[in-house]
């Protein structure tokens, strides 16, 4: 395409690390990180693989909370409930699950903590559900739980350094019984691991080069035996994995810095949305502008590019069960048809504002794939509980909770 992928210098790219603010920038893909501490704290990928068994190993021996099995609660949930992930703030290890029944609306809060009692961790990052189990990657701890969905008791765990290319997990992904894929924050591989075992079996280098400490991969789309991934730190490109051959083999770059979710439509098109990088004028990193794109998966061609209003907290899309809607959150919430060749002007539902007129951060979005019910999390201000609204597909409010602190994903069963 002719687009470089080229960074900007480390001095301009400093001073807008260090103007990042939970009220002003767009995220790096949902970690609000307390936003100011996250830029202060910075370590190599070297010293992170160095260190990071050692941590792994003092924080789960002396701060994880584990006490007898009578601290346990018993939970039997053979519903169709949702859990809600919810990240907590970055080195304050508050990370929690939530778990809500839609047919009751009962919410109940904590439940990993509460069922296994022990922490889910620090920086809570994701959560996939497959045949009766929720992976979650906890990001900052280095870890990844496997979770009976039913009784929420820990089944196995996946952690970094222990004989893997693992340092900061970020999503999984299982192709089958036997192979899964974890991305990463910092490790240049994707690991492979067994979800029935929870032991790594292999790696897949990314081949990306390394941006001031990032080689960064994120969310996994399936198209036969392609798996897409976008690489979203300081990166225009979204990597095409061949399964097959185990190696990247092609890639897609964009005329947008970094992009942040993807969804894969009826239609064989994947739609990819970008938060534009964390610059707020033309001297700093990218453009902080949002772009959509409709990409053809087959040929891999870009055939939609439209920019976003700058977004004031964290850009997300999802797709109806039919997958021929798109729903997308750019401050407000928007929908339109994936043969449409634009966002249209008015919101489908505006985001919550405070007393003060203040338009509260919509921090993630998913789809009920069981009547097409719309789950949005709110993080409010980062720092108190956060709120979860669930809207009928017609676009109605039809419940709202609280939840932990920055909700920023979902998994239904």
């Amino acid at each position: 395409m002719g687009v470089s992928n080229s960074l900007p210098t480390f001095s301009t790219l400093s001073r807008s690390m260090m103007n990042r603010t939970g009220a002003a920038s767009s995220t790096c893909c949902q970690e609000s990180r307390s936003r100011a501490s996250k830029q202060s704290f910075r370590l190599s990928t070297a010293a992170w693989l160095g260190l990071l068994p050692m941590l792994t190993a003092l924080a789960f021996q002396s701060c994880n909370g584990i006490g007898d099995e009578n601290d346990e609660e018993t939970f039997t949930d053979t519903g169709t409930g949702v859990f809600i992930l919810c990240e907590g703030n970055y080195q304050s290890g508050n990370s929690s699950l939530s778990y809500y029944d839609p047919q009751t609306r009962k919410v109940e809060n904590g439940v990993f903590q509460r069922a296994n009692d022990r922490k889910l961790g620090d920086t809570g990052q994701s959560i996939t559900l497959h045949d009766g189990t929720a992976y979650i990657a906890v990001e900052n701890s280095g870890i990844i739980w496997a979770i009976d969905a039913e009784t929420f008791k820990v089944k196995g765990q996946l952690t970094a350094g222990a004989g893997n290319k693992i340092v900061n997990p970020r999503y999984v992904h299982v192709a089958n019984a036997e192979r899964a894929y974890v991305s990463d924050l910092y490790s240049p591989f994707i690991t492979v691991f067994n979800p029935a075992t929870m032991q790594a079996v292999g790696s897949i280098s990314t081949q990306q080069p390394q941006a001031y400490g990032y080689c960064n991969t994120e969310q996994f789309v399936a198209y036969g035996d392609v798996l897409f991934t976008n690489c979203w730190c300081y990166s225009r490109s979204i990597l095409v994995l061949d399964t097959q051959k185990a190696e990247v083999t092609d890639s897609i770059v964009l005329t947008s810095w970094q992009p942040k979710c993807m969804a894969l439509d009826a239609r064989g098109k994947l739609w990819v949305i970008t938060d534009g990088g964390y610059g707020t004028d033309a001297a700093s990193f990218g453009d902080n502008e949002p772009h959509l794109y409709r990409i053809d998966a087959a040929t891999r061609k870009i055939e939609l590019d439209q920019v976003l209003d700058t977004d004031e907290a964290s850009v997300q899309l999802a797709l109806n069960p039919r997958r021929d809607t798109l729903y997308l959150v750019n401050n407000d919430i928007y929908r339109m048809g994936v043969a449409e060749s634009h966002v249209p002007v008015r919101p489908f539902i505006l985001a919550p504002v405070d007393a003060k007129g203040r338009r509260h951060k919509l921090y993630g979005l998913s789809v009920n794939p069981r009547g097409g019910d719309i789950y949005v999390a709110d993080a409010v201000d980062y720092s108190q509980s956060g709120v979860v609204y669930r809207y009928s597909r017609e676009g109605a409010l039809r419940d709202q909770f609280r939840v932990g602190i920055n909700p920023n994903g979902f998994a239904f069963k």
